[in-house]
């Protein structure tokens, strides 16, 4: 799920029992709004998140503010970056630039609003460590998470990805070259550093058994795999969706994206794994991976040798979430928001990518052959 935890200027992963959240309250969040902003907050309400702060506001109505020129009209919200993330501020330009490309493009995601400097962001001291400060529009909609779930959502949900990414194919930003944070999938090897935290000898054995298979099976294949910007992060949490136009309004169509936290050179095919992942971790079946790879194949193309490596990179990513989640939780107790996979049965699901045996009415698994199965029969 969504993370910081970015090399910053020193390029150094993440290390065990770095702090790196920052230290404020909602006094303080309100004081920032109004310096930066000339917000004079309503309403101010903290959302989840892992290593970063987001509180959505709303500005008081009966005070004038001339300093945004285009209000949202369904407020804001106030993103304070992890201290590592903050090192490197040509990460948070490229995300602020990614943004409005997107947006230019007719794809729903946040905007950046210019501070009281006329900047997209600003640096800020809060409990003794450095922190970038930026204000984006609210998005409005339902998440992916909290509407019931079709085949046809799931396959929106491939089509979405794929062109998402045949967009951001034609998006480059030198803050993006050489990023590193332990939450991008070629950082699964450095999962050996924080598998401590897993204490039953069981998943313990399966963490290792899957980081093993992406050294020998992933890593020496990455020079074959198409490479560009990607999301990096598309989960159930930060998909957006809404209601169909009459006379069909009791569905859902996806809408919009959110979150670009994680945004990194890296893969399409990761980008492909991670959304998979956290739909079967949603729907819990492992079909439903299929199904989006359905909407994303018509497309997208996906090479033999790329669909080759899916479930090992869908393991990758459970037992990241899993590990990291785990290890989150020990340095943030409060922060209960980072066991979510957990929570969804993501050891579970591990368990039967890895371990059940075929089954009579086929392998729901073989996501290729359920693609082709529900093109076949839509």
């Amino acid at each position: 799920m969504s993370a910081g935890s970015a090399t910053g200027a020193t390029g150094t992963v993440l290390a065990p029992g770095a702090r790196i959240r920052a230290e404020v309250d909602e006094e303080a969040v309100r004081l920032l709004a109004e310096r930066l902003y000339g917000i004079s907050v309503q309403e101010l309400t903290e959302l989840p998140g892992y290593d970063d702060r987001n509180y959505r506001l709303t500005e008081d109505p009966n005070v004038k503010n001339p300093l945004i020129l285009r209000h949202s009209p369904h407020g804001y919200v106030l993103k304070i970056m992890n201290s590592m993330d903050s090192k490197n501020l040509t990460v948070v330009e490229a995300q602020n630039e990614l943004m409005n490309f997107l947006s230019r493009r007719s794809v729903t995601c946040p905007v950046p609003v210019r501070n009281v400097f006329g900047q997209l962001h600003s640096l800020e001291t809060l409990g003794g460590q450095q922190h970038a400060v930026r204000l984006l529009e609210f998005v409005p909609g339902e998440l992916l998470k909290d509407v019931p779930r079709s085949d046809a959502l799931c396959y929106q949900l491939g089509e979405f990805v794929a062109n998402l990414d045949n967009k951001l194919q034609n998006f480059t930003h030198s803050g993006l070259a050489g990023r590193e944070h332990i939450w991008m999938l070629s950082q699964v090897p450095e999962l050996e550093k924080f598998k401590y935290v897993i204490e039953d000898p069981d998943n313990l054995d399966l963490v290792e058994e899957v980081i093993e298979e992406f050294k020998y099976a992933v890593v020496p294949q990455l020079g074959d795999l198409e490479r560009g910007v990607i999301h990096g992060d598309i989960n159930e949490q930060n998909v957006l969706v809404d209601r169909k136009p009459q006379p069909s309004n009791s569905e859902y169509r996806i809408a919009g994206i959110i979150d670009f936290g994680d945004v990194q050179e890296s893969y399409y095919v990761f980008e492909l794994a991670i959304a998979m992942t956290y739909l079967m971790l949603l729907t819990g079946q492992p079909r439903s991976a299929g199904v989006l790879l359905a909407g994303y194949s018509v497309t997208r193309r996906l090479p033999d040798h790329e669909y080759r490596l899916l479930k090992t990179l869908v393991s990758a990513r459970l037992v990241q979430s899993l590990v990291l989640g785990a290890y989150t939780l020990q340095q943030d107790p409060a922060n209960t928001y980072v066991t979510c996979s957990a929570r969804a049965g993501g050891w579970q699901l591990l368990r039967r990518l890895r371990k059940s045996p075929p089954q009579p009415d086929g392998d729901d698994t073989d996501w290729r052959a359920v693609a082709d199965e529900y093109l076949t029969r839509s």
